[in-house]
């Protein structure tokens, strides 16, 4: 097929470009740029300076080499003294994607998908961090905008659109991802990005974190395009995690576990909340009426051992339905439940928690770059909290026809160097009721995925 081919050639021509580029951008010295002293109209004109002048001058340029200067290690960085910094950022991303006919009249296809984003972030006077990024070409271009006092480790205070401290998986950068896409329960259940203040903190010497915010809305994550359907209104969120062995040095002090709780109002409608697959085809509408209090409830660990990682979470979302049965009594909460386990493995011998970007050999010094291995598997799954009766599907049911969605990811993850990443994951799912949605599906598919990430 064209698109594979076409992602190859684009994924070699990067590879076979870069070794030089970066190279030399690592072997040359630091460019520096000086902000030189105003310079007079006629250099001809001027006399020698004497030998303390001159030296003054030097002294000068120095100190003006010494307070403003360009830099490229992680990022292109701006550096203005020793306590000021900008940097300058750029991701892309392309991608092949397939899969078996999910649905009875549709086509196996693999398109191209292109995806860039831009973005400026920095440090002034180690008192105020800021991150501004956008997405070219998207219908929602923004995505992180923000700006975080961190003058006391125990007490910051970040203000602007940024995620919602809530699921490991979904605060995980795209950059740092084991697998092309996040788990079902963290693209479904987790609220994503939304405007909104934050106060955080690190106590106890680092060992514990806790953040603790209030946003306008619910996050864009359980949003859809239909103005018909509702979703969160002002929402409170407070996420806490807890390395209990973190001063300890041995392989346990990475041990990370976490919890996190948001709620939330949803008005009279329809929620918005609802199941896809990996490559968004509905398998769950929620047609049914809902009004109240939506709830979040999620439970995470982290742990990484040298060259090995282990993930996992658990989510649990109720929105509930006050005052919708058929004679306006409250019927039982919409539920929403997804769990992950992953694991990776750098078969390249690097330490997970030190980060894969920077392999022990280098694409560019003529090594392989790092290897890992990874596969997860989860459940993702609608219903409601009641049980008992035959579940229906009419819209102020109590017991409603739900449905649920397994899936195991298996792939293969290439760290070329520190800016490039080549990822390759295969994807079967498993549906309960199939039928379910806008176009019925089959109940178990395979889909296919290779990506390469170039982020400066």
């Amino acid at each position: 097929m064209t698109a594979p081919r076409s992602l190859a050639a684009a994924t070699l021509t990067a590879v076979l470009l870069a070794p030089a580029s970066f190279a030399a951008a690592q072997t040359a010295p630091v460019a520096e740029r000086v902000v030189s002293p105003q310079v007079g109209a006629d250099e001809r004109g001027r006399r020698e300076p004497a030998d303390g002048e001159q030296d003054d001058a030097e002294a000068k340029r120095a100190k003006e080499r010494a307070t403003f200067h360009f830099t490229w290690k992680d990022h292109p960085s701006i550096e203005i003294g020793r306590r000021t910094h900008i940097d300058f950022r750029a991701r892309v991303q392309s991608e092949a994607r397939g899969a078996e006919t999910a649905h009875e009249d549709a086509d196996d296809s693999s398109p191209d998908v292109a995806r860039r984003r831009i973005g400026v972030a920095g440090d002034i006077e180690h008192l105020v961090e800021f991150q501004i990024e956008r997405e070219l070409g998207d219908d929602d271009p923004w995505r992180d905008v923000y700006a975080n006092y961190h003058q006391f480790e125990a007490v910051q205070v970040q203000a602007g659109k940024f995620k919602l401290p809530f699921s490991l998986d979904e605060n995980t950068s795209v950059a740092n991802l084991d697998f092309v896409y996040r788990s079902l329960t963290a693209n479904q259940l987790a609220p994503g990005r939304d405007r909104g203040v934050m106060v955080h903190g690190r106590l106890f010497q680092r060992v514990l974190r806790y953040e603790i915010g209030a946003f306008d809305h619910d996050g864009r994550n359980g949003r859809t395009r239909n103005a018909a359907r509702v979703f969160g209104e002002q929402t409170v969120v407070g996420r806490l995690t807890v390395q209990p062995f973190r001063s300890l040095k041995s392989e346990a002090s990475d041990l990370q576990v976490g919890v996190a709780l948001t709620t939330s109002d949803v008005p009279l409608g329809f929620s918005s909340l609802r199941g896809q697959t990996f490559f968004q085809e509905t398998f769950f509408e929620p047609d049914y009426w809902v009004q109240g209090q939506r709830r979040r409830t999620g439970v995470e660990v982290r742990w990484r051992p040298g060259p090995f990682s282990v993930k996992s979470e658990y989510v649990r979302v109720t929105t509930e339905r006050r005052g919708q049965g058929v004679d306006d009594t409250d019927l039982s909460p919409l539920v929403a439940t997804g769990w992950y386990v992953s694991g990776t493995w750098a078969i390249t011998g690097e330490n997970k928690a030190d980060g894969l970007s920077e392999p022990r050999r280098s694409f560019l010094q003529g090594g392989y770059g790092a290897i890992e291995l990874a596969c997860r598997v989860e459940r993702l799954t609608f219903g409601s909290a009641a049980s008992g009766d035959a579940p229906s599907n009419s819209m102020r049911a109590d017991v409603i026809v739900g449905n649920a969605n397994r899936a195991m990811t298996v792939g293969v993850n290439w760290y070329l160097n520190r800016w490039g990443k080549l990822q390759f994951n295969a994807i079967r799912e498993s549906l309960t009721d199939p039928s379910q949605g806008p176009r019925p599906l089959q109940s178990g598919f395979w889909s296919r995925v290779i990506r390469f990430q170039l982020s400066i």
